[in-house]
Formats: structure tokens, sequence, C-alpha cells
């Protein structure tokens, strides 16, 4: 009788197992789950000033209604402009010796 408690037990351990196992088991999504966000407005403004010359960026800000960077340029000019947060063009660009 004792074996047989034991060999039952045995066999239930087994089975039991493998389903614990699977319950806990954490994946990654696949590839065509994976969600990708849009740039938020501060990258497209970052991405505005790089494209136009602006290598060592100091300081992003909003205010007055629009994007106002700081930074220097290949050649370690300093750079001030205001991007407009709408169409993320240049309204303003200095440029100082």
């Amino acid at each position: 009788m004792l074996n047989r408690t034991a060999i039952i037990t045995l066999v239930s351990a087994c089975i039991a197992a493998p389903l614990g196992a699977m319950a806990q088991t954490v994946g990654v999504a696949p590839p065509d789950e994976v969600v990708i966000m849009p740039p938020s407005p501060i990258d497209n403004a970052r991405n505005v000033a790089a494209m136009n010359g602006v290598v060592d960026i100091r300081k992003i800000e909003f205010y007055d209604e629009a994007w106002h960077v700081e930074g220097r340029d290949l050649s370690g000019h300093r750079i001030s402009m205001t991007i407009d947060p709408r169409t993320y063009t240049i309204a303003h660009l200095e440029r100082y010796d």
C-alpha cells in the first residue's frame, strides 16, 4: 500500500511539474507585435537642430509657443534657434562668433 501511494505521488508530480513550469514562463513579444512609438515633439526639434548644423545641443526648451535650442556647430560657434512646433521649420537662427 505504501509503495502504491509513493508511485501515485511520483506520477502526479511528474505530470504537474511541466504544467507549472509552462505557466511561469515569461516570453518576449514576437517582432510583428512590437509597437514603435512616433517621435516625440522634443525629438523632432532635436532632429531639426541637428539637420541644420547643431552638433552639440546644450539646451532645448519650449516657451512662447516655440522650441528654443541652444548649442554649438561643428566649428565651435554658439547657435541659438527658434523652431515652430507646428511645421518644425526654423523661425529664427543666430550664430555667434
